[in-house]
């Protein structure tokens, strides 16, 4: 087989970015878009020894599950990568994934409870847009797929209308003054969906931006419900997109929304779920598994601005959260203050190097609730769970492929009781996992 080869095929699976699984003359061929059962020619995109990957040039039997993208660029932008599959096609992809990654990772056969999303459209309370500023033009979009070009967009369906209508008043603004912020890198605008208080964030090379006090005070007429704007200076050559300095324009720093009862305040810098309608499912799940005792201590390892901690601490004699980034430990006490919470105690540390300070000082834990970044448990934290000998951990997971990898290993020590699965990102290939696990 050869590149732009045209060759027809049958999706017989999926793998873990949602490409078709297709056999050619005992050769596997990927191909984007594609779904289960559907037929299609396909053109050859890029061949190895062992594989190819392709995309549809004619569909000649189409799903029924399959639907028309809600989104005109959807299939050009990396952001959702199944809008194609109607809402139960993509729920039975990300129960599918996680099936395939616990029978070929840890021998298990599991039947998870998967947990959608009743309307499935514009449900991120946090959106980051990177803006493209020339000499001519002034541009805002999502990157192309494994590209750095820019997709303009008006309305992205799975962020909120007031994100969508912010970026296009800075747009608008700079336009009509014929003015190009060279410095503006990145506008990160948070919704809290409970107040529908807004923050915008300007991700800045510099600590200023032109005309910025006539902009914030366009921005605040026009959107009378942003309660905080802020810069953010980030004058680094790599990826990453928040620098460490914020500046305030507005009087008011922070935006406040509730989360199963609970006031949180948000910062510039802190994280909070993306979709706060499923994370309130997300950790009732989590909770409901932990059966928690009046008489039990709660370690929240991973713990941010304090959600689950807070949480649990309604129900538990005390909770030790445990977080590495100051400004969300910070947070965390704020949090707790706002709900008169006064069961939890919180350490600045490593989660590794946190828990090991615990069996040092011999402190009796009963649940380990871990919420790790995408990357998972490192080895030092794994283990010192593993030393640790809590009775339950309970395992909240953004990416199934390191969970299971974490799992394999505690698995010697934990048994394996309970998974459910929360989608709290529609349209995407990502999906939360909650694990259960108790001491063997």
């Amino acid at each position: 087989m050869n590149k732009n080869e045209i060759i027809s095929v049958a999706a017989m699976d999926y793998n873990e970015q949602a490409y078709a699984v297709c056999k050619h003359e005992g050769f596997v061929v990927f191909v984007k878009d594609l779904m289960i059962g559907e037929v299609a020619e396909v053109r050859l995109e890029k061949v190895s020894e062992r594989h190819a990957y392709a995309r549809i040039v004619t569909m000649v039997n189409a799903s029924k599950d399959r639907v028309e993208p809600r989104c005109p660029i959807a299939y050009k932008c990396g952001g959702c990568q199944i809008q194609h599959m109607n809402a139960q096609a993509q729920l039975d992809f990300k129960k599918m994934h996680v099936q395939s990654l616990f029978k070929r990772n840890l021998a298990m056969d599991i039947n998870p409870k998967i947990h959608g999303m009743e309307d499935p459209w514009f449900y991120r309370n946090k959106t980051q847009v990177p803006f493209e500023i020339t000499k001519r033009t002034i541009d805002y979009g999502f990157y192309r797929a494994h590209t750095h070009d820019i997709l303009p967009f008006s309305t992205c369906y799975i962020q909120s209308d007031d994100s969508n209508s912010i970026l296009l008043d800075i747009k608008r603004f700079y336009d009509a003054n014929a003015i190009k912020p060279a410095g503006l890198r990145t506008v990160l605008v948070k919704k809290a969906f409970s107040t529908g208080e807004l923050m915008v964030v300007f991700v800045c090379r510099r600590d200023s931006l032109p005309s910025q006090k006539q902009l914030v005070e366009e921005l605040q007429a026009n959107h009378p419900m942003i309660k905080s704007i802020v810069i953010n200076v980030n004058d680094r050559e790599d990826n990453v997109i928040l620098g460490d300095r914020y500046i305030p324009l507005t009087t008011q720093s922070v935006i406040t929304d509730t989360l199963s009862g609970l006031k949180f305040e948000i910062s510039a810098a802190s994280f909070f779920q993306v979709n706060p309608k499923q994370a309130e499912i997300l950790y009732e799940s989590a909770l409901k598994m932990a059966k928690l005792k009046a008489t039990d201590t709660v370690l929240d390892l991973y713990c941010g601005i304090g959600t689950i901690a807070l949480l649990a601490a309604q129900k538990a004699k005390a909770v030790i959260g445990v977080e590495v980034v100051q400004d969300a430990i910070e947070d965390a006490k704020r949090n707790a203050t706002l709900n008169g919470v006064n069961n939890v105690e919180w350490i600045k540390a490593d989660a590794g190097v946190a828990v090991k300070g615990l069996i040092e000082s011999k402190r009796k834990i009963n649940l380990v609730v871990v919420d790790p970044p995408r990357k998972g448990l490192d080895e030092t934290t794994r283990n010192a769970i593993i030393e640790l000998k809590a009775p339950k951990v309970i395992y909240v997971s953004c990416d199934p492929g390191t969970l299971v990898r974490d799992l394999k290993i505690l698995q010697e020590h934990y048994k394996i009781e309970d998974v459910e699965l929360t989608d709290m990102f529609p349209q995407t290939i990502h999906v939360e996992t909650v694990v259960l696990l108790t001491k063997i």
